[in-house]
């Protein structure tokens, strides 16, 4: 099962299981990680929000869950000795100090909902503005939407409300799954939700032409707005043509130095990766109308594609900082990070242009950026270097790239499948999925700990030693 697990989660390639419907499986752990997807650090308190994908459909859903970091953290503070079930954390063995926990532990069964099968990435909302709550936004493969949760405070922690059953199963007005005018496209691979004001979130088709435009502010919560078909290249010299995107980064805008896309920053300027064509493309969305307007094609030709046996393309995106001048790509095959000059010149042009590429381990798919801040009370010190993260997932490590000096720090062995990356800005911490053995990783990124690049922890039990 786990390489077949682990080509779904590399390629965004379904399983064929999941075309059809099976017998249902036995009801899915609330507490328990099982393939987990999608990660996402809650920025107003200690919290982890995890999706279990349910890839190999052998229960009746996935599930959204919250794992506390407080008492994560406190418990990793005092692990057992290897082999001591008294305490929720241990060392692996003698031999590894590594730390495992067990993931019931740390997660509130009664807060879990349960979410279609095929959970991909987890993006957040704050719709009532940057202090208001927050809202959690979620593709699944089956049923095919985005599942909408809202974040709450509870007694204990957060509660999750999706309009849930007493089975904890989201309810079906929290599922987007069509407008008067189109359907959701199907097999959508990761969400990107517009933090630069306007009110719109993302999501590419990985198998397949179209791209879905989600209206936040809709009347009775997020809506779907458009579907923009034909919007995603084709796989070049492929006997089978295969189509699809990844992921969307939408570009900072300054006002005194906008796209003219942009019409003085009062349209988002975004660009989409193609998944199987080396490349993305630019978008933007008409004024009042919430329609995708497709824009310039983009070719990264660090490749010839003619030489290249191993597909897909193109992975995740994201800007370097807020200026909205670099975009750091992540070219699936061969593995590299690019760095592409987005500037804008004098006429209000993008330069779109590689100014940097560098190769990466195997099979590399979804990035996160860390913006280093200075120590709280100590403003005035040197935040430190940015950094890139990437997951391989085939080789099952993380690649950490210093965007000062643009190269690979450290090529971390975490877990198998390794997916999903996201920072703990208040700890220092990187958090990996590893769908291929049901664990998260905890990589330090602390410039002062001895652990720094180092999986010294994990949620989750059993993976042992890494090699």
């Amino acid at each position: 099962m786990v390489p077949r697990l682990l080509r779904v989660l590399s390629t965004s390639v379904v399983l064929v299981a999941a075309a059809c419907q099976p017998d249902p499986g036995q009801l899915p752990s609330l507490d328990a990680l099982r393939q987990p997807s999608g990660l996402a650090v809650s920025p107003t308190g200690p919290v982890l929000f995890v999706t279990n994908g349910n890839w190999d459909r052998q229960q009746e859903d996935g599930t959204l869950m919250a794992v506390d970091l407080d008492a994560l953290f406190m418990a990793l503070a005092d692990p057992a000795d290897a082999g001591d079930g008294g305490r929720p954390c241990r060392r692996v063995s003698a031999d590894d100090p590594t730390i495992e926990c067990n993931p019931s532990a740390f997660i509130d069964a009664q807060t879990t909902v349960r979410l279609g099968t095929g959970a991909a990435n987890i993006a957040i909302d704050r719709p009532g503005g940057p202090e208001g709550p927050l809202r959690l936004l979620m593709p699944t493969r089956s049923p095919v939407s985005v599942t909408w949760v809202d974040v709450l405070p509870g007694e204990d922690g957060v509660t999750l409300d999706c309009g849930q059953d007493d089975a904890g199963r989201c309810g079906v007005t929290h599922e987007i799954t069509r407008s008067a005018n189109a359907r959701m496209p199907n097999e959508l691979s990761r969400i990107s939700v517009d933090t630069n004001g306007a009110r719109f979130a993302y999501a590419p088709q990985v198998l397949g032409e179209a791209l879905a435009l989600i209206a936040l502010d809709g009347d009775n919560g997020p809506e779907l707005a458009d579907v923009e078909g034909g919007f995603f290249r084709a796989a070049p010299f492929e006997e089978e043509e295969l189509f699809g995107g990844f992921s969307v980064a939408v570009r900072p805008c300054d006002p005194e130095r906008a796209p003219d896309t942009s019409v003085d920053c009062s349209r988002p300027v975004a660009y989409a990766a193609h998944r199987y064509f080396p490349g993305m493309r630019q978008l933007t969305v008409a004024e009042g109308l919430d329609l995708i307007l497709p824009g310039e094609e983009i070719a990264l030709q660090t490749i010839n594609p003619q030489v290249v046996e191993g597909r897909p393309y193109m992975g995740d995106m994201a800007f370097e900082d807020d200026t909205g001048d670099r975009l750091l790509v992540v070219q699936t095959t061969p593995p590299g990070l690019l760095r592409v000059d987005t500037s804008v010149d004098d006429d209000g042009d993008l330069a779109n242009t590689i100014i940097g590429a560098i190769p990466l381990c195997d099979n590399p798919n979804v990035l996160a950026v860390h913006r280093p801040v200075p120590p709280v009370g100590d403003e005035d010190a040197t935040p430190g270097e940015s950094l890139a993260l990437v997951t391989c997932a085939t080789d099952g490590r993380l690649s950490v790239i210093g965007l000062g000096s643009f190269r690979v720090l450290a090529s971390i062995p975490v877990g198998e499948g390794a997916y999903e990356v996201v920072v703990d800005d208040q700890r220092a911490q990187a958090y990996v999925s590893n769908p291929g053995e049901n664990t998260i990783s905890i990589v330090s990124l602390d410039p002062t700990s001895p652990d720094r690049f180092v999986e010294w922890a994990r949620l989750g039990l059993g993976a042992g030693t890494r090699e």
